[in-house]
């Protein structure tokens, strides 16, 4: 009787080791990577690109769903109303925490879980190539002397490419307001605006612009960026112009997920981000975009997206009191 009730005490403790344990092998399912913006731009396609890695390391299918519009409000939305447990992913820029300080006031950093930044990326000015404007200081005599002649295109106002603009008019002794600011649900949107002949100026990035550029549509006025780019030899950095913009300020991509996620699983979805950066096609991916391997996981990530915060507040201050 004794063997048999230590028999059954066993049998239990191991059904309860086994459920515990197949508990912890997340994931399970798939898991869902909601995007902020609309097919075809360079957040669109590096995401389906780490989606496609991440899947291989994972062993489960991340399918992409682009929620564009209002800034990320729909894709927030949705997010926000996700479970903690690992199976709902987000894309993240700079332009949220611009969102988050301006028309997204119901969230903060805080709201949700930051898992990995992926890169970062320089911002550039392009124009078509049949633009009159051939440089940095054409753009901005242009400005000056007509206000609100140029038309630039690019995503939403307090988004990452408009404090860009902002620090490059800076470091021109340019009244920014002199531009005529155009917004759109994403960079690729800008791009195609300006390539129509809609919009004259746009700010972008190397991987938007350099097939139009190699086919001699576009032309690129100046990259914030200490050096050229070795995709775009022959576009001037705005220093080498005479323009010392803050190069430390770039375009962040990264990925988010609803506010309580287990470390545990946290930590599973940077190693695999990690990973899957680390893979070739993601290596040339990432050098054919002139993007900055610039990998952080959640703790780090997090403290990053708070200090970015601090940033972006000083720079509504500053807008705020210019306008």
């Amino acid at each position: 009787m004794l063997r048999r009730i230590v028999a059954v005490a066993g049998l239990a403790a191991a059904l309860v080791a086994g459920g515990s344990a197949a508990r912890a092998e997340y994931p399970e399912r798939p898991i869902s990577y909601i995007l902020h913006v609309s097919p075809g731009g360079a957040t669109d396609v590096m995401a389906r690109k780490l989606a496609t890695a991440m899947e291989k390391i994972l062993g489960v299918p991340l399918p992409v769903e682009n929620k564009a519009g209002g800034r990320g409000a729909a894709q927030l939305a949705d997010l926000k109303k996700s479970k903690p447990d690992g199976y709902t992913i987000a894309s993240v820029t700079s332009t949220h925490i611009g969102a988050f300080n301006q028309t997204l006031k119901q969230y903060d950093v805080d709201s949700f879980d930051w898992i990995a930044r992926l890169v970062n990326e320089p911002y550039l000015i392009v124009v078509r190539n049949d633009s009159k404007l051939k440089s940095m200081k054409d753009l901005v005599d242009a400005a000056n002397a007509k206000p609100g002649s140029v038309v630039m295109a690019g995503f939403v106002r307090g988004s990452g490419g408009h404090f860009a603009w902002e620090i490059m008019a800076k470091s021109a002794n340019l009244d920014s307001g002199k531009v005529r600011w155009v917004p759109f649900d994403s960079v690729g949107d800008a791009v195609t605006s300006v390539l129509g002949g809609h919009s004259e100026v746009a700010i972008a990035y190397v991987d938007l612009v350099k097939s139009h550029v190699a086919a001699g549509n576009l032309r690129v006025i100046g990259i914030m960026a200490e050096e050229r780019v070795p995709q775009l030899p022959d576009a001037p950095t705005l220093i080498e112009q005479g323009y010392k913009a803050d190069t430390s300020w770039q375009q962040m991509r990264g990925v988010i997920g609803p506010k309580g996620m287990p470390d545990a699983v946290k930590e599973k979805l940077a190693g695999a981000i990690k990973q899957a950066l680390e893979t070739p096609e993601l290596k040339s991916y990432i050098t054919e975009s002139s993007l900055v391997p610039a990998f952080l996981g959640p703790k780090e990530f997090t403290e990053n997206a708070k200090q970015q915060d601090v940033v972006t507040k000083q720079w509504m201050q500053t807008l705020s009191l210019e306008r």
